[in-house]
């Protein structure tokens, strides 16, 4: 009998725990909070009701609603409460707050400092809240050690979000926002990250301004749920219960988005060294594909991804890979379609230039190219206007220079004329 970890879709995880043929397979309604540790997991089984003690004196959290979940962590809507005057940097005004508790692992990297969600995060919180691009970040409000059955988690407490930016695209039309919202969305994207460059050395969330009365109405028409009673004695001597991801709605936000608010969340990344990969893979950035130092640049090619995707719902670089070509380099090769030849001085100063790249600047593995600009790619979205194409598509080709020296910074991208009326 063995139990064999794979992955099975978005919202579970697929537990094989039979060797044979045709073996038992268990399917966890979310996150595998039964799991232990050294099956790389250990998710912290909470349970609606849970009293968190805070890191200061007095402090609680009493956990009543699950937010959601994700690989190394877990999110829930906690009650505050605090019973001394000590707590005063905490809110007094907000009662609801938000706490995400890391896994025993993801834990202990933080401790053994492999992590660096816990320095990022106290450093934008504490760095300068006067820059204007702070709100656009989401800060610390407490962190605290709690403890399971599978070990330590480290948690922290924030405000209250709404849905991921990309929950909220769905939503709308052509799974797409119009220029306008496309612009603010950006244009305050860009705050945060001339922040976190600037002052403190992509996640984005919506932003939801709400009372706690709001709040309270809502869970008591909307109460929380668990899943039905799961027994499976071969991973877990009692039954398994979990409690179901049920986020808060977008509260106030109006149907036309001109009050939308995102700010940066999930500064969970593993440290890592410059000549490791980084950045969701439709979001890279050429340097990180070829092995070049890459440093506060990428966010900015990002950005210009991100542009495209939310004006047209689709990703601008379309990729697939096969038994002859890799994803990386098909990535590369709609770059060069969409954007041009690679510079000759940047490709020399990529380590992995060699792997990709002839003598000649070209392709290894790819030698037909089908050139097409980032405008003539727009304008396959009918519900583009055709007078908002050209100066968006060159808004998005100043983010994806290629050369990341070239590249302007977040500053220089917020005096861009294509942000100007925002």
């Amino acid at each position: 009998m063995s139990t064999e970890i794979k992955p099975f879709d978005e919202s579970s995880i697929s537990i094989k725990i039979s060797d044979e043929v045709g073996g038992d397979v268990f399917h966890s309604d979310e996150e595998p909070h039964f799991l232990k540790p050294e099956l790389g997991f250990g998710f912290n089984p909470l349970m609606l009701g849970d009293q968190l003690k805070g890191r200061k004196r007095g402090t609680t959290y009493e956990i009543v609603r699950k937010l959601g979940f994700g690989g190394t962590s877990s999110v829930w809507l906690a009650k505050f409460s605090s019973y001394s005057y000590i707590v005063s940097d905490l809110p007094t005004d907000k009662h609801f707050l938000s706490v995400k508790a890391l896994t025993v692992n993801i834990t202990a990297g933080i401790l053994y400092e492999k992590y660096w969600e816990l320095l990022s995060m106290e450093r934008i919180t504490n760095t300068n809240p006067d820059h204007p691009g702070y709100q656009h970040c989401l800060a610390l409000r407490e962190r605290f050690i709690c403890t399971s059955y599978h070990g330590p988690h480290m948690c922290f407490a924030t405000e209250v979000l709404g849905s991921h930016i990309h929950s909220l695209q769905r939503t709308q039309s052509n799974r797409a926002f119009t220029v306008p919202v496309t612009k603010r969305i950006i244009r305050q994207i860009l705050l945060a990250l001339e922040y976190l460059h600037s002052e403190c050395g992509l996640n984005v969330m919506v932003a939801i301004e709400v009372s706690d009365t709001t709040i309270r109405d809502y869970l008591d028409e909307n109460p929380a749920t668990t899943y039905e009673p799961r027994v499976a004695p071969d991973l877990c001597p009692y039954p398994i219960i979990t409690v179901r991801s049920q986020p808060l709605p977008n509260f106030g936000l109006d149907p036309t988005l001109r009050n939308l608010l995102v700010k940066l969340a999930d500064y969970g990344e593993k440290k890592i060294d410059v000549e490791d990969e980084c950045q969701p893979v439709l979001l890279r950035a050429p340097e990180v594909i070829l092995g070049y130092d890459w440093s506060t640049p990428i966010d900015i090619w990002s950005v210009g991804c991100l542009v495209f995707e939310h004006l047209t719902g689709a990703a601008l670089f379309q990729l697939y890979e096969s038994p002859s070509v890799t994803l990386s380099d098909i990535h590369l090769r709609r770059m060069i379609e969409h954007i041009g030849d690679f510079p000759s001085g940047f490709l020399a100063r990529c380590r992995k230039r060699d792997e990709y790249f002839d003598e000649q600047g070209k392709l290894h593995r790819v030698t037909t190219l089908f050139p097409r600009t980032i405008a003539e790619c727009m304008a396959r979205y009918k519900h583009v206007s055709a007078d908002d194409i050209a100066p968006a598509a060159k808004f998005i080709l100043r983010c994806l220079t290629i050369d990341p020296s070239a590249r302007p910074s977040a500053s220089e991208l917020l005096q861009d004329e294509w942000l100007c009326e925002v």
